[in-house]
């Protein structure tokens, strides 16, 4: 079974790496290129996203 946690996590991953090209876009890029190249799973680049960011680790949707 597919953990919904994760489903919400892999729609708003686009929204997220949006917010962190406008204050890091190296990062933003490295992380949509680890994505795009199967190097991460959602989860990991959910949570080194927030980290980014500096925010909390839960999904608030």
């Amino acid at each position: 079974m597919i953990d919904p946690e994760t489903v919400k996590k892999n729609a708003y991953l686009p929204v997220k790496l949006s917010e962190l090209s406008k204050v890091n876009l190296e990062a933003a890029v490295q992380l949509l290129q680890d994505w795009g190249d199967g190097k991460k799973p959602v989860k990991q680049l959910w949570e080194e996203t927030l980290e980014f960011l500096g925010n909390e680790k839960e999904l608030k949707v």
